[in-house]
């Protein structure tokens, strides 16, 4: 795909950091690497990259840096192509705040995004997009255009009585309310739990006007990460039913909320609480340290309050874009429900469930 040409940086008279692509024969190196870095999750692994792979089709374009031979910094990014619409290099699709480089230091860092850069031009793709998850230093001296579009809530998982006591009481009180209106949280712990609460998630993003993923990816979510325990699904039930589910990824140090939707008869029922509450509970009982409740735009205050209700602490992701052939969109349009896309939602509210299924698959191979 690249010419093999990659840049060095002396760090010393004699010691080169060396960048280049990531190979097969890399990936103990590579998982090893991301295993020393605190602030990786499941999206830096390679279970993610062959998830990525298999259920939309996209090129991995991983790079490692080395020092003397050791792994010292990594970059994954995927190229994205369609036809008709181009091509754009990311990192991350499917996420927001967990792109860009895992670095020993800035000087990797910086490194590892310059070949970046001479990648993109290379490619010739529309842009090249870094969804960092907080402010990058190392990178404001290159010409990267950088953005603030959307937040990003965490909560800290120090102790059970410290989270307890940054938790809301509004909060405990829904769910102390959830048990007494019959609402029961279990682990999913096969496929059709997962296909459970992917009917409830193809309702709720239907009425919310968002594209849902495609039939095959929550299959594809438990072939590949449920036996190895990196995706845990949360169910929550009324006498028996599925009601509502919650989707973490777990890996390392830090779990992430992926999806959480309950049907609408199940909101005054408090099983949005009840969930999260024992993703809280989960995180606390198997030692991770922090818990991201994901990314939410800026004019969705009600969103972010409720994520803040649970003890999360709110910053800015930071988008650093490099305009090749054109130029990166606004994601920021994407969480807004008003705006030019409001007709757009309102188009999806109408359709059937199963068409929403077939037009989410392709277009969430775009729109990532």
């Amino acid at each position: 795909m690249a010419n093999g040409l990659w840049h060095t940086k002396m760090v010393s008279d004699s010691t080169p950091i060396v960048v280049r692509e990531m190979r097969e024969t890399d990936t103990v190196a590579w998982s090893d690497f991301a295993s020393r870095r605190p602030e990786a999750n499941l999206y830096h692994t390679l279970q993610w990259r062959d998830l990525v792979i298999e259920v939309f089709g996209h090129q991995p374009v991983y790079l490692l840096a080395e020092l003397e031979g050791n792994v010292c910094g990594a970059l994954p990014m995927f190229l994205v192509k369609a036809r008709l619409l181009g091509s754009k290099l990311i990192s991350m699709p499917y996420d927001i705040g967990s792109g860009g480089a895992l670095a020993d230091d800035a000087a990797t860092e910086r490194l590892l995004v310059e070949n970046a850069m001479a990648l993109a031009r290379e490619l010739g793709v529309d842009y090249l997009e870094l969804r960092y998850g907080s402010d990058r230093p190392a990178l404001h001296s290159l010409r990267l255009q950088r953005s603030e579009p959307v937040l990003i809530s965490e909560t800290e998982l120090d102790s059970e009585a410290s989270v307890r006591a940054r938790v809301k009481d509004d909060s405990h009180r829904s769910v102390r309310k959830a048990e007494r209106r019959g609402v029961t949280v279990r682990e999913g712990s096969n496929l059709e739990d997962y296909r459970a609460f992917y009917d409830v998630y193809l309702q709720v993003f239907r009425d919310f006007g968002t594209p849902p993923y495609g039939g095959g990816y929550f299959p594809a979510l438990w072939r590949r990460l449920g036996p190895s325990g990196a995706a845990r699904l949360l169910l929550a039930e009324v006498n028996g039913r599925c009601v509502g589910g919650l989707l973490l990824f777990c890996w390392g140090k830090n779990l992430v909320s992926k999806f959480a939707a309950c049907l609408p008869e199940a909101v005054p029922l408090r099983a949005y609480a009840a969930l999260s509450w024992r993703a809280i509970q989960f995180g606390l009982e198997h030692g991770y340290r922090r818990l991201s409740w994901g990314t939410s735009g800026r004019d969705q205050t009600g969103l972010v309050e409720f994520k803040e209700r649970w003890g999360a602490q709110t910053r800015p992701a930071v988008f650093y874009d490099l305009p090749v052939l054109g130029r990166a969109p606004m994601i920021e349009r994407y969480w807004s429900c008003g705006g030019p896309y409001l007709w757009m939602r309102r188009a999806w509210r109408l359709a059937p469930l199963w068409a929403t299924r077939i037009g989410g698959e392709t277009l969430n191979r775009w729109f990532c």
